[in-house]
């Protein structure tokens, strides 16, 4: 019989589930936003233009998804593009490891942990006066706010649409796993916690969203990852008593 239970706000891969199991947690998984890809006729004579000049182009994904539903337009079906003039930025984690199967590492010019961090580096870089983001329709103002305030003009391509899906949860959990603020908004459209339910969060943005929905307990991961955030959780479970 499991020791403690957790509820995972996305699904998680396999093998961290099994991971758990064998420590003796039991992970539930349940999706609260939905994603998808943008894949149109219009939205691919969008991307286009920045695909076939052949000039050094600044290209941001701060997304995973973005990334994915760019891969469909470069590869998908007959097409197969290598824009090997892009200059690539793009946060740690999931965003990055989706990138290098995608992209060739050696045109990976910044990586950062947090959006403040990565257009301070594109800033700092100084060779580019555009940039080119592929997000999706829920995207924060960070990356805009901060470029075009030094200057660099911001291309926004928005290539996949996330939205809600909320569901009821009536069980009782010992923490909560969160991996954005939209997937926060949903949980708590439809649902609140018991106090003694610890949250945790992939990251400081997801951990301030969190905080405006609830004043429990919310632990911030050390990097944005899966594997980080089952780290963080289980390191709690072990001294749960010390939060106490």
């Amino acid at each position: 019989m499991a020791q403690h239970t957790i509820l995972s706000t996305k699904k998680l891969k396999p093998a961290l589930k099994e991971e758990l199991a064998g420590k003796g947690v039991e992970l539930l998984e349940k999706e609260f936003i939905t994603i998808k890809p943008i894949i149109s006729h219009s939205k691919y004579t969008e991307i286009w233009p920045w695909m076939s000049d052949r000039e050094e182009k600044a290209i941001v994904f701060t997304s995973q998804h973005a990334v994915d539903a760019v891969d469909r337009y470069l590869h998908g079906g007959d097409a197969f593009y290598s824009p090997d003039h892009w200059q690539l930025f793009s946060l740690n984690g999931a965003t990055l490891e989706r990138m290098k199967g995608v992209f060739a590492e050696d045109q990976i010019i910044a990586t950062a942990t947090y959006a403040t961090e990565l257009a301070a580096k594109i800033i700092a870089n100084g060779n580019f006066k555009q940039v080119v983001f592929f997000c999706g329709n829920q995207r924060l103002d960070t990356i805009p706010t901060l470029l075009t305030a030094a200057g660099i003009q911001v291309v926004e391509i928005v290539v996949y649409e996330t939205s809600a899906s909320p569901s009821v949860v009536t069980a009782e959990y010992d923490g909560v796993l969160f991996f954005s603020p939209s997937g926060v908004d949903s949980f708590f459209s439809a649902n609140a916690l018991q106090p003694e339910t610890t949250c945790f969060a992939i990251g400081s943005t997801t951990a301030a969203s969190l905080g405006q929905h609830t004043s429990n307990r919310i632990i911030t991961s050390d990097t944005p990852t899966q594997e980080s955030m089952v780290a963080s959780a289980w390191h709690y479970l072990q001294n749960i008593d010390s939060y106490k």
